[in-house]
C-alpha cells in the first residue's frame, strides 16, 4: 500500500498493518511495548499542541486591547472552536478511560493491565455502539470546523490539509465478507493498548485541526487591515440640497487620519476646533443657489519638519421648500370615507413631517402618507410643518373641496330602467344601487325601501311596498308572470351611503319587452 508522505500518518498506517497482523499471531511483550511508546509519544504531541492553541487564544486577548472592534468577531470565533474541540477532545478521552476501566483498569505504576486484551475495545466501541456514534461526532466536528471559514479559496484548502479525516482504509474489504465499517476497522479484536493508542491520535487530530482553524482566524485580522500610504482631505456634507432655514453639517478630516493628531482646520475663514483628528462645522442654509465651502487642513509634520497644508474645496445647494400634498384621488374630498392623502417635503426626511387639518380629521398611516375623514360639505385646510434642527417651521397648506359621495344609478339586474326584456327581469331578485364611474373602489349604496308598482296587460294594477333592496313578497307571483308589453314602476326609493345619511332617488319605470 502506498504510504502518504506525512510522518505521522505513515506511523498510523503501519501501526494498522501490525494490527492486522497480530490477529493471527500471539501478540509479544515488544509488541505491546511499540504501542505503549508511540502513545506516549502522542499524548505528549496532544499536550504541546495544547500548549501552541493556547497561546493563539492569549494572542486574541492582547488583540482586544489594541482593536476590540475589528478583532472581537474572529475572537468569538475562536471561542466557539475552543468549546467545541475541548469537548469533542473530552469525550474521546471518555472512551479511552471506558475501554482501560472495562479490560481491568490500571496497575499501580499507572500501567493498563492487560494491554493485550482483545474484548474490551470490541464490546465498548463495536457492540455498545460507541464506535459509529465516535465516528458521527467526529464528522460532524469536521463540518463545524470548516464551517468557520469564510473565505472560499482557503476553506478549500484548509479543507483537503485538515487533520481530521474519517475514512476507511483501503485494506477493508479484504479477506472477503465485503466493506468494513469504520468501527471494524478501527477497533473489532485489536488490543486494549491499540485501541488506547488509535482513540489519541484522533485526539492528535482535533487539536491539529483546532490549530488550523483560530491559525487562520487569528490570520484575518491582519488580513482585513487596510494599507494607507498617502494624505489627502475629504469633507463630508449631511446634504448638498437643502432648503432655506435647514443647517448644513460638514465632517472634514484627511484620509487616513490618526485619532491622535488634531489637525488645523480653516473652513470659509473660520477656525475649526478638531477631536480625534476630525473637525465639524455647522452652516446654516441662507440664500437660494450654488454654496461653496472651502478651505486648508494643516498637519504638523511627524518628523518635526514643516506642517503640510492641503487645501479642500466644496458645493452644496440651497433651493426653496418645496411642499408637496396631493389626494391620492383627486382634489375633492369626501364625506363618509377614508380619504388617503400622500405629503412630501423636498430636502426633509418623512418621519420629521406631520401634517393637520380644519374640518375634519387626519390620521398618518405611513411615511408620507394619511388618511383624511371630514363631516360636512364645504372645504377644508391641510397645513403640513416639519421639525428642522429642532425648531417647528411652517412648510405649506392645501385647500380641499368637500362633498358628498354622488347619488347611486338604479338597477335591475344591469338595466338602469327603460327597455328591459320581460325574461331578463323575472329573474332578478330585487332592486340595486350602484355608483359608476367613481374614484373609489368598493364604495356601495344600501337600498333600504321602495313602493313598487305593476301594470300588466289584462290584470289590474299590483303594488307593494319593500322594506329592503328584495321585492316584496306581495308582488312576486306577478313579476314571474311579467310578459313583453308589461311596465314595471319604481318610486319613493330610499337608499343609504357610506355617510349613513338616507337618499330619496327619483322615480324610474321599467317597459318590458
Amino acid at each position: 500500500m502506498a504510504l502518504p508522505r506525512d510522518p505521522r500518518q505513515k506511523m498510523i498506517n503501519i501501526m494498522y498493518l501490525v494490527l492486522t497482523a497480530m490477529l493471527a499471531l500471539n501478540v509479544s511483550a515488544e509488541i505491546l511495548n511499540a504501542f505503549s511508546i508511540v502513545n506516549n509519544s502522542i499524548n505528549t504531541s496532544n499536550k504541546a499542541l495544547a500548549d501552541k492553541n493556547d497561546f493563539i487564544y492569549k494572542q486574541f486577548d492582547a488583540q482586544m486591547k489594541e482593536n476590540a472592534a475589528k478583532v472581537a468577531p474572529y475572537k468569538a470565533k475562536a471561542e466557539d472552536v475552543k468549546k467545541i474541540s475541548a469537548s469533542m477532545y473530552d469525550y474521546v478521552q471518555s472512551l479511552k478511560e471506558t475501554i482501560i476501566t472495562e479490560s481491568g483498569g490500571k496497575d499501580e505504576h499507572g500501567e493498563i493491565k492487560d494491554k493485550a486484551g482483545l474484548d474490551a475495545p470490541t464490546r465498548v466501541m463495536e457492540n455498545n455502539k460507541k464506535g459509529p456514534e465516535l465516528e458521527a461526532k467526529l464528522k460532524e466536528l469536521r463540518a463545524k470546523l470548516l464551517s468557520y471559514i469564510d473565505d472560499p479559496k482557503s476553506k478549500a484548502q484548509i479543507e483537503k490539509t485538515l487533520p481530521l479525516k474519517i475514512e476507511v482504509g483501503k485494506s477493508s474489504d479484504d479477506h472477503g465478507g465485503g466493506p468494513k465499517t469504520w468501527t471494524t476497522y478501527h477497533f473489532n479484536m485489536v488490543p486494549t493498548i491499540a485501541a488506547v493508542t488509535i482513540l489519541g491520535k484522533f485526539q492528535n487530530d482535533i487539536k491539529n485541526s483546532e490549530s488550523a482553524v483560530i491559525d487562520y482566524l487569528f490570520g484575518r485580522i491582519e488580513a482585513n487591515t487596510f494599507k494607507f500610504d498617502k494624505v489627502r482631505p475629504f469633507i463630508s456634507l449631511n446634504s448638498k440640497n437643502l432648503m432655506e432655514g435647514q443647517t448644513l453639517t460638514a465632517n472634514i478630516a484627511v484620509g487616513a487620519y490618526s485619532t491622535t493628531v488634531n489637525p488645523t482646520i480653516v473652513v470659509n475663514g473660520q477656525s475649526i476646533e478638531a477631536h480625534e483628528g476630525l473637525g465639524t462645522i455647522n452652516i446654516p442654509a441662507s440664500g437660494i443657489g450654488e454654496k461653496t465651502i472651502s478651505g486648508t487642513i494643516t498637519l504638523p509634520s511627524p518628523s518635526g519638519g514643516a506642517p503640510e497644508s492641503y487645501p479642500f474645496t466644496e458645493t452644496y445647494n440651497v433651493g426653496a421648500s418645496a411642499t408637496s400634498i396631493s389626494a391620492d384621488k383627486m382634489n375633492v374630498l369626501y364625506i363618509g370615507l377614508q380619504n388617503p392623502i400622500s405629503i412630501s417635503a423636498a430636502g426633509v426626511p418623512a418621519e420629521q413631517v406631520s401634517a393637520s387639518i380644519t374640518g375634519g380629521n387626519m390620521t398618518k398611516r405611513g411615511s408620507g402618507e394619511y388618511i383624511v375623514t371630514v363631516s360636512q360639505p364645504g372645504k377644508a385646510v391641510i397645513n403640513v410643518v416639519a421639525n428642522i434642527d429642532g425648531k417647528t417651521k411652517s412648510l405649506g397648506q392645501k385647500e380641499f373641496r368637500v362633498k358628498r359621495v354622488p347619488d347611486p344609478v338604479l338597477k335591475v339586474g344591469v338595466n338602469k330602467g327603460g327597455s328591459m326584456k320581460a325574461a331578463d327581469f323575472k329573474v332578478q331578485g330585487g332592486l340595486r344601487a350602484d355608483l359608476e364611474d367613481f374614484e373609489f373602489e368598493g364604495v356601495k349604496y344600501e337600498v333600504i325601501g321602495y313602493r313598487v308598482g305593476i301594470s300588466a296587460k289584462g290584470k289590474e294594477y299590483q303594488e307593494g311596498d319593500a322594506t329592503s333592496a328584495y321585492f316584496p313578497g306581495s308582488v312576486t307571483a306577478s313579476i314571474r308572470s311579467l310578459r313583453p308589453g308589461d311596465e314595471v314602476f319604481f318610486e319613493n326609493v330610499k337608499v343609504k351611503g357610506p355617510d349613513n345619511i338616507v337618499r330619496s332617488m327619483p322615480s324610474t319605470i321599467f317597459k318590458l319587452n
